[in-house]
């Protein structure tokens, strides 16, 4: 009865260890795939060290639209009236300032485990949010 019981769990362990292995995150995975935009906008980004990097097909979440709080309601700007994003950590939150094309400057409070996503001339990028400082937007790259 011993050894089945070993060999049971031995069987168990064998099966079950993909299956494990499959759920984790996978950020720890470069990245790879990333979300494919309804629109290939292009961006100058800044990170929170002061890095740059230039990207095309970016987009927040696979999204192209900048999606934060304003007081208790809910508010998506959409990335083509978007001149600048600067991002800060503040009291615990993160503060997105969004200076429009046209019109007065928007607050959102939005969420730092969102990523940032794009393509450069050397591969695909991902940020969470949380560390990015600022984006540009250089407009449409087609």
């Amino acid at each position: 009865m011993h050894r089945f019981v070993r060999a049971s769990l031995l069987v168990w362990l064998i099966v079950s260890l993909p299956l494990m292995s499959a759920m984790s995150g996978g950020d720890s995975e470069g990245p790879t795939r990333i979300p494919e935009p309804s629109a290939d906008y292009r961006v100058r980004m800044t990170d929170q060290e002061g890095a740059r990097v230039e990207l095309t097909m970016f987009a927040v979440d696979g999204q192209v639209f900048m999606l934060g709080s304003v007081g208790q309601g809910q508010v998506a700007v959409p990335f083509e009236g978007i001149k600048t994003v600067e991002l800060a950590n503040r009291g615990g939150q993160l503060k997105a300032k969004i200076t429009l094309k046209q019109g007065e400057p928007v607050e959102l409070t939005v969420k730092g485990a969102l990523k940032a996503t794009g393509k450069t001339t050397y591969g695909n990028f991902r940020i969470p949010l949380s560390e990015v400082r600022g984006v540009e937007f250089l407009g449409l790259a087609r």
